[in-house]
């Protein structure tokens, strides 16, 4: 919203202080101010001249040299616009003039020209040259003829007193979404008196002349989208330009100026914040109501556009049509033309929430339906109907017939109790009390009352929304006091966080998962059907917690699964060339379970951890390069389940429940107890939604119900180990066994045979079955790390466990041959 310190001035004493002084003090208010931009004339030293003569030029067949007469000397121009002639009045710019450059929109100052051999001494100017394009002065191209506009005007007149520019400055400010008063000139010049401590200059208009009963008549036909509504008719009105001053403020709040009787309802709009439509009264036969519009109803706004209504929209109708949008815009069938002569002026107050809906159900937005959506001052509505008469009777020459209306225009008082040490209690500051009480009346704020303890104030009717408690008035006192005053403390008592055991479990299943390889995915709870249909995954609608207003249909519901959004984050990667994709998530769902009251919404969440991997192993182990399969995926489960310490808790079964796993190549893992409950259900995509999603590869799945096992994860007490301070030793060894024989066996042995003392960890590396071996055998190897924690291995030692770790293996395994 822009707002010129010139209209502002009328309301508030701003003298002695500085656009940015004022751009500071409302913004350290919690007003911001997004930019301070200065108007005026961008033109220096032009004056009126007549054309005296114009002749044709001697070496140049599309110029002319004009004798112009200044009042004082007469001078000749070379000049090339073809819409000049003898008699009229110009701008004329002498030399050392400053104009704009047509082309580059630069300010230069005009030098001595010579133009095809003739002198030319100065220049006569156009409005582009004159930065005067917004005022619209004339509609044809060429040099501006003045005396069309002012045809008793005189000669060497100074062109800024003749079109009464006035030096201006614009701040450009965005009121939040629940200031509506802030909406206009009013509004901010009260903002300014309050923070400077200035008068503010304002009273509200109760009448005009006087007021005849008008032949019309007005109804609200639904209570709920229309508080109050007026409408005030006048009569012989005569449409025009309106006068400059008013079209320089409009100009100068980025409004385009129409005809005096659009105008003044723009006029009055930035004004009081009030919004205002006139309609052609001689459209509208006598009668006016509001009314919600049918589903499918059509109707033609001002812009010529056909809107297709639904019942969120709300509608100003006559008898047989309707012809405006509330609040929003009006329509084409009813709107002023250069034919009206009478009119009836709409002012009312219309429901900000039905405003907002009406405003979205037809994609449209307008300043009127801006400042609606905030909430406007109902007890200023027909202030502001008056204050538009006034004006249509001064600049239109209208009768005034009087006013219509119904509903009802005023508030039912709230007064709010501000006990004084309640500043203090919030702020951490003492403010005197007489301060506070200063800057709520200069703020709207009528006194009511008032002792050593507290005091008791009317909230103003353009407050009533956004002010309602005892802590409102608080932070009106703190944000003009100054926030910058409130002295910056730190509690009397600080607490450390501590982890809870949730969360505890959480980290350790985060390192787990990335010391696996695994990535964490982040995706959106907001979901849509287009997304499960997608990925092949069923959801049930009658338990979808379902947005009411959504932006599109891909964010429509609270989700139910989040296998959906990993295996959209699965293809986009697998479809940009990332062809080994190993994720996972912690994210909940949601879904209805039962009825919803005022205490329960009958929501259920759940905390779920999924992952999907597809692609091969390549972390530099003995798989490295081969495919994921049903194994890899079970024995990461498997660590999962033994990292929460419920893996003696856990049975699998077949899987038959998740349509989106192959049926052959899935599991549930079940937790035993009370009760047997799926914890997990994990294994392959099944190949249909892989064919579907054109992955070309296999990909797996694991969805573990988190909320479970954190619910039954015993709550053990951790215990610590000191770290060993010297170093381990690690020695390979490799041997031909039987095919039949289990690598985890062979582990088990190798950990029987060695000094419990000593043994730290064993790990296969390698294992080869090709043409080179004896059928039936395989070769199997094996990192040995030993350690001691109370001295440094020697060879000797070391040599020793390995000798007897070979002479048991062979004892356990006789046809067993070691290979060096």
């Amino acid at each position: 919203m822009q707002i010129s310190l010139e209209w502002l001035s009328e309301f508030v004493d701003i003298k002695g202080l500085t656009p940015q002084e004022i751009a500071h003090g409302l913004t350290m208010s919690g007003l911001e101010v997004e930019a301070i931009e200065t108007l005026g004339a961008e033109f220096t030293d032009v004056k009126t001249a007549k054309i005296l003569e114009v002749n044709a030029h001697p070496n140049a067949d599309k110029l002319h040299l004009v004798k112009v007469d200044t009042g004082s000397v007469i001078k000749t121009v070379v000049c090339g616009a073809q819409n000049i002639e003898a008699g009229q009045i110009i701008p004329y710019a002498s030399v050392g003039s400053k104009v704009l450059d047509r082309k580059t929109g630069e300010q230069y100052a005009l030098t001595p020209a010579v133009i095809r051999g003739v002198e030319s001494q100065g220049m006569l100017c156009s409005q582009d040259e004159l930065g005067l394009d917004e005022f619209k002065l004339q509609e044809e191209d060429g040099i501006l003829i003045l005396n069309r506009i002012y045809p008793d005007l005189g000669l060497g007149k100074d062109l800024r007193e003749v079109l009464n520019i006035v030096e201006d400055v614009i701040i450009h400010v965005a009121p939040t979404a629940n200031r509506g008063d802030e909406m206009s000139v009013i509004g901010i010049a009260r903002e300014i008196a309050a923070v400077f401590d200035r008068d503010f200059k304002f009273s509200k208009l109760t009448s005009v002349s006087e007021i005849k009963s008008p032949d019309f008549e007005v109804d609200i036909l639904d209570e709920s989208v229309c508080k109050y509504y007026a409408i005030g008719v006048l009569k012989k009105l005569k449409v025009q330009k309106s006068p400059q001053w008013m079209q320089r403020r409009l100009n100068a709040c980025g409004v385009r100026s129409i005809s005096n009787v659009v105008d003044i309802t723009n006029y009055v709009m930035l004004e009081y914040g009030q919004p205002l439509h006139a309609f052609d009264l001689d459209k509208l036969n006598g009668y006016l109501c509001v009314r919600r519009a049918n589903e499918g109803e059509k109707f033609v706004t001002l812009d010529d556009v056909e809107r297709r209504l639904t019942n969120d929209s709300v509608l100003i109708a006559a008898k047989e049509k309707a012809v405006a949008l509330a609040g929003v815009m009006g329509g084409a069938n009813s709107e002023i033309d250069d034919n009206t002569v009478n009119i009836a002026l709409e002012s009312a107050y219309f429901n900000p929430a039905t405003t907002r809906k009406s405003s979205k159900s037809v994609g449209l937005r307008s300043e009127a339906n801006a400042r609606f959506e905030r909430g406007i001052d109902i007890e200023s509505v027909k202030s502001a109907l008056y204050r538009a008469v006034q004006l249509l009777i001064e600049l239109a020459g209208g009768e005034f017939d009087g006013i219509c209306e119904a509903g009802d225009d005023k508030l039912e008082e709230q007064v709010i109790t501000l006990r004084f040490a309640q500043i203090k209690r919030y702020l951490g500051i003492d403010i005197p009390q007489e301060e506070c009480v200063r800057i709520l009346e200069k703020l709207g704020f009528a006194l009511n009352g008032q002792n050593q303890m507290a005091a008791r104030f009317i909230v103003p009717s353009f407050r009533a929304v956004d002010v309602t408690r005892e802590i409102d008035l608080i932070e009106e006192v703190a944000r003009i006091y100054g926030y910058d005053k409130v002295t910056p403390t730190l509690p009397n008592k600080t607490f450390s966080s501590e982890k809870n055991f949730d969360d505890t479990l959480i980290g350790k299943l985060h390192q787990l998962l990335l010391g696996k390889g695994l990535s964490e995915a982040i995706t959106s709870s907001l979901v849509g059907q287009p997304l499960y249909k997608f990925a092949g995954v069923d959801y049930i609608d009658e338990k979808a917690v379902k947005v009411l207003n959504p932006q599109s249909e891909d964010h429509t519901m609270l989700r139910q699964s989040v296998v959906p959004n990993l295996l959209s984050v699965l293809k986009n990667n697998i479809d940009n060339g990332n062809k080994n994709v190993w994720l996972y998530e912690f994210g909940k769902t949601f879904s209805i379970e039962e009825p919803s009251d005022t205490k329960n919404p009958g929501v259920k969440e759940k905390r779920m951890l999924c992952a999907v991997i597809s692609g091969n192993i390549d972390k530099n182990c003995w798989l490295e390069g081969q495919n994921i399969d049903f194994y890899f995926i079970k024995g990461l489960v498997e660590d999962i389940f033994e990292l929460l310490k419920l893996d003696n808790r856990i049975v699998y079964e077949a899987q038959d429940g998740a349509s989106y796993f192959h049926p052959k190549r899935s599991a549930n893992a079940v937790l035993l107890g009370k009760n047997k409950s799926p914890a997990a259900v994990f294994g392959q995509l099944h190949p249909l939604i892989q064919d579907k999603l054109k992955l070309n590869q296999e990909a797996y799945l694991i969805e573990i119900d988190l909320d479970l096992l954190l619910e039954n994860a015993p709550k053990s007490t951790v215990i610590y180990k000191e770290l060993p301070i010297f170093p381990a030793v690690v020695r390979d060894i490799a041997f031909v066994i039987p095919k039949d024989i289990t690598a985890q066996d062979i582990a088990k042995n190798i950990k029987k045979s060695i000094n419990p003392a000593l043994f730290k960890s064993v790990d296969i590396f390698d294992i080869y079955q090709g043409d080179k071996m004896q059928e039936g055998f395989k070769s199997v190897a094996y990192h040995i790390c030993l350690q001691d924690k109370n001295a440094t291995l020697t060879d000797e030692i070391v040599d020793a466990e390995i000798k007897k770790l070979k002479d048991s293996l062979k004892k356990v395994y006789p046809e067993a041959a070691f290979r060096e």
